[in-house]
């Protein structure tokens, strides 16, 4: 079956009887229907256009909606891994935080030590001048002129 247009209602002849129907009558009536059936065919194409219209901008907003998603998973990947590179720098720095405060405890024992041998020479020392001077003390001292 094909679609009947406007013009096919405007231009249809019918054969005429004896007892047929008034002609202006059925001719006012297939021009009230050629109208309407224009004008439906014309809302039709207007809602078809809109409805084109709302398609397109739905698979726009679509592929927005998927560029989204897609941005959002990006960025907490990306999130995820400077985390974690941050927990493998800030584990780094403790490290070598820890390793540069031993190294620092050990030189300062170091120190310690040096300086515990340093004084303990020092005073193997004064008390090896002090000896001597105990000494100078008990010896009798030179006859004036003798050696003189």
């Amino acid at each position: 079956m094909t679609d009947i247009t406007p013009t096919d209602i405007v231009n249809k002849e019918f054969h005429q009887t004896l007892r047929g129907y008034d002609k202006t009558e059925v001719d006012d009536f297939l021009q009230q229907t050629s109208d309407s059936l224009y004008r439906a065919l014309e809302e039709n194409q207007r809602l078809r256009a809109q409805l084109d219209d709302l398609r397109a901008r739905l698979q726009h907003y679509q592929e927005t909606e998927n560029l989204i998603k897609n941005a959002l998973l990006l960025a907490e990947r990306t999130a995820d891994d400077v985390r974690q590179r941050a927990h493998q720098e800030a584990d780094l720095i403790r490290r070598e935080a820890e390793d540069a405060l031993r190294r620092e405890r050990a030189e300062l024992e170091n120190m310690r030590q040096t300086r515990n041998r340093a004084i303990a020479e020092i005073r193997a020392l004064l008390h090896a001048h002090m000896a001597m001077l105990d000494t100078q003390d008990s010896a009798p001292a030179p006859a004036r002129g003798e050696g003189a």
